[in-house]
C-alpha cells in the first residue's frame, strides 16, 4: 500500500542558480517567479527560454524538470534530469530528482533505489537520497528498510520535520503507535504548521484509543 509520507520538498523548490548572462538571469528570474507563485506552466516556458541562451545548466534543466514534475508530466520531467545528467553524470542533484520521478511518479521503485543507492555510495549523509530511497522502500513494502532511512536521515537533519513525520508514518504502519507519537509531536514541535504531521499525529491517537482494551462492564453478580 502506497503510504502517506510527506512529499519530497526538494521538487517543490527551485534551485539557485550560479552567475550567467544576464539575458538568460533574466528569463530563470521570471521562471522562478512563476514556480514560486505555483504557475509551474510558465515557469517551464520561462526555463526553457533560459535554455536557449545557457543549454549546459545542470540547474536549469533540473528546475525546469521540477516544473513539469509539478504538472504531472513525468515522462517530460524525466527527460529533463537525463538532460541534466548527460552533462554532469554524477550530480547527485539530478540523480536525486530522477529517481524521486521514477519512484514517486511512475512507482518503478527498484530502478530509483538503484540511484539513490549510487548517491548515498558517494555521501551516505545525503538527506535528499536518504529521504527519496526511505520512501520508494516503504511504497514498496519494505518498512523495516524504510525506517532505517528515516531514522539516519533524522540525524542527519535533525531540525527537519519531515524526516520525522515520515519515520512516524513507517512506525504507525508498523503498528509501533507510541513510538510514532513522538516522531509526530518531534516534528510539530519543530515547525508547528507542519499539517501532515498533525493530522497523523491525530490519527495516531485515535489508534491509540482504539487499541486499549475496553473497560470491564460493571456487575454485583460477584460482590459479596
Amino acid at each position: 500500500m502506497r503510504l502517506a509520507i510527506t512529499i519530497i520538498a526538494v521538487l517543490a523548490s527551485i534551485l539557485v542558480l550560479p552567475a550567467m548572462g544576464e539575458s538568460a538571469k533574466h528569463w530563470s528570474d521570471q521562471a522562478n517567479d512563476y514556480f514560486i507563485s505555483g504557475d509551474f506552466e510558465k515557469a517551464a516556458a520561462n526555463y526553457d527560454k533560459a535554455l536557449e541562451l545557457e543549454p549546459n545548466s545542470t540547474d536549469l534543466w533540473n528546475n525546469k524538470g521540477k516544473a513539469l514534475a509539478n504538472l504531472g508530466r513525468i515522462d517530460d520531467a524525466i527527460s529533463c534530469f537525463d538532460k541534466s545528467l548527460e552533462i554532469n553524470a554524477t550530480n547527485p542533484a539530478s540523480m536525486n530528482l530522477l529517481a524521486i520521478a521514477l519512484s514517486q511518479g511512475l512507482n518503478k521503485y527498484s530502478e530509483a533505489i538503484a540511484i539513490f543507492d549510487q548517491v548515498l555510495q558517494e555521501n551516505p549523509s545525503d538527506y535528499d537520497a536518504l529521504i527519496g530511497k526511505g520512501m520508494a522502500l516503504a511504497n514498496d513494502g519494505d518498512l523495516s528498510g524504510s525506517l532505517d532511512c528515516f531514522e539516519k536521515a533524522t540525524i542527519v537533519r535533525s531540525r527537519d520535520p519531515s524526516g520525522w513525520n515520515n519515520k512516524g508514518v513507517v512506525l504507525r504502519q508498523m503498528g509501533r503507535y507510541q513510538d510514532a507519537l513522538t516522531c509526530f509531536t518531534k516534528a510539530i514541535t519543530i515547525d508547528s504548521s507542519h499539517e501532515a504531521a498533525r493530522q497523523n499525529r491525530e490519527l495516531t491517537l485515535q489508534d491509540l484509543e482504539e487499541e486499549q482494551p475496553a473497560a470491564p462492564s460493571m456487575s454485583t453478580d460477584n460482590m459479596q
